[in-house]
């Protein structure tokens, strides 16, 4: 009778939400970049917040609602040859397959501009040498090809918008410091596509009692900081 269970269940889904697997489940476009595993284990058990946030996730925080703040209470002098109104925090999903679905938010969004602001931790993965000011000048063990990766995805999500700007600041100072153009890249988020779907499999794996094996997480420094070390297979 199993198998006519599972009809029943999937036909319910189906008639009250569209898709076999019941409500979407949204697979944060900010994470997508990081360990696969982590992000299946995170979306398998809801873990949407672990402790509490620490000193310098507060202030990233705090920095850039004030920044996007400023940007709209002080828009009639900022704006200069931009004709168009900022739009701020813009919700953008990107449908998968059986009800998942990508989610993240534009920072802001001009015209056919959209900016992604970043504020750096003081920790030594995120160092950036100092020469960087394109794409191609980027270690590919730099965090922000992870914040490069992320914006291409909502330059496709994006359907009037042409041009991306990652803009990098130091907590040091307010001026960005770092300001990389973007441009659309069709190659990228199609591997992005990739990683979601085995971000899929991986909590599919999860759902069925096993622990998957075969991942590799991107960045090096992942996994010291990882709350699931204490079940990771690679711990």
């Amino acid at each position: 009778m199993g198998e006519v269970e599972e009809f029943a269940r999937r036909l319910e889904n189906y008639l009250r939400h569209g898709n076999p697997r019941g409500p979407k489940k949204s697979i944060p476009i900010t994470q997508l970049s990081f360990c696969p595993l982590k992000l299946a284990l995170s979306l398998r058990f809801d873990v949407r917040y672990f402790g509490t946030k620490n000193d310098g996730q507060i202030l990233g925080t705090v920095l850039h609602a004030g920044l996007l703040n400023t940007i709209v209470d002080s828009w009639d002098y900022l704006r200069g040859n931009l004709t168009e109104k900022p739009l701020v925090e813009v919700p953008l999903q990107y449908e998968l397959e059986n009800g998942w679905v990508l989610s993240g938010r534009a920072d802001l969004v001009v015209g056919k501009h959209v900016f992604e602001f970043k504020f750096l931790h003081e920790y030594p993965y995120e160092a950036i040498p100092e020469s960087i000011e394109e794409i191609d000048e980027i270690p590919d063990d730099s965090v922000v090809k992870a914040y490069v990766e992320q914006l291409n995805a909502y330059l496709h999500m994006l359907p009037d918008v042409e041009v991306g700007h990652l803009w990098i600041f130091n907590r040091n100072s307010l001026v960005p410091w770092k300001k990389i153009l973007v441009e659309k890249n069709g190659e990228m988020f199609d591997e992005l596509l990739k990683r979601a779907r085995r971000v899929v499999k991986l909590v599919e794996d999860l759902e069925n009692g096993n622990v998957p094996d075969s991942f590799e997480p991107r960045f090096g420094w992942e996994c010291r900081n990882c709350i699931y070390r204490p079940i990771c297979p690679r711990s």
